[in-house]
């Protein structure tokens, strides 16, 4: 899915008529195909900053730069054509900072919010099984049966020590790869269905200590990693 629609373009164009940036023209004018280009450039620096792209739910600023970078190309093709530019178009120079930003992971969306995603749990025990997203914000995850009648315990003795200490816990998460473990003695059967409900990052660190999951840089040692576990 595209990240801006052509009226966000146009709403870009201060002062610019439907006649100078029409929906359906030559290539190099098609809204459409500038968008494509836009959102592909927006996609190559996310993975170089570590973001998991494409973006979907697209956030507000990820929307605005598509929009940029696409009018950046409708006006190129309209008036200069393959030449260079005369002076610096400043909606290819706002487009360019953006993905700037993108490539140095330095631009915070916040958190998606996920509900009621199916998942399988493995029938080993000591199997994970895989979440749709990673970098998964601590303490957001709920886990549920098909029919939402029971709600199972997180083990999260290794960042909440004091959460629940008397209920007997069903399954431990690994926040940054997205992957949750049920635990021998909890409620949850082998080859179960599940429905979890968390909240993820849009900024996927390649490094541990670069993680968000408090909505702040966290240390390597405060992250849950499941599979470093002795």
């Amino acid at each position: 899915m595209a990240y801006c629609t052509p009226n966000d373009v146009r709403l870009r164009a201060v002062g610019m008529t439907e006649e100078v940036i029409p929906d359906v023209s030559s290539t190099s004018l098609n809204l459409t195909t500038c968008i494509a280009e836009a959102d592909a450039e927006i996609d190559e620096a996310g993975r170089a900053g570590d973001y998991e792209v494409p973006f979907d739910p697209a956030p507000d600023r990820i929307r605005d730069l598509s929009a940029a970078g696409a009018l950046a190309r409708a006006r190129r093709g309209l008036q200069l054509g393959n030449q260079p530019a005369a002076e610096p178009d400043p909606y290819r120079a706002e487009f360019d900072a953006g993905l700037d930003l993108l490539r140095r992971g330095a631009l915070d969306f916040g958190t998606v919010v996920v509900s009621g995603e199916q998942v399988l749990m493995p029938a080993a025990g000591g199997d994970s099984a895989q979440l749709a997203h990673r970098g998964i914000l601590r303490g957001s995850v709920t886990l549920t049966n098909e029919s939402v009648s029971f709600t199972y315990v997180e083990d999260r003795s290794e960042y909440q020590p004091d959460y629940r200490p008397d209920a007997v816990k069903d399954y431990q998460m690994d926040h940054r790869e997205g992957r949750l473990r049920r635990l021998l003695g909890g409620r949850i059967a082998s080859g179960q269905t599940v429905l979890a409900s968390y909240e993820y990052y849009h900024r996927q660190p390649a490094r541990a200590q670069d993680a968000e999951y408090a909505g702040r840089t966290a240390s390597g040692d405060e992250l849950l990693r499941l599979d470093e576990r002795a």
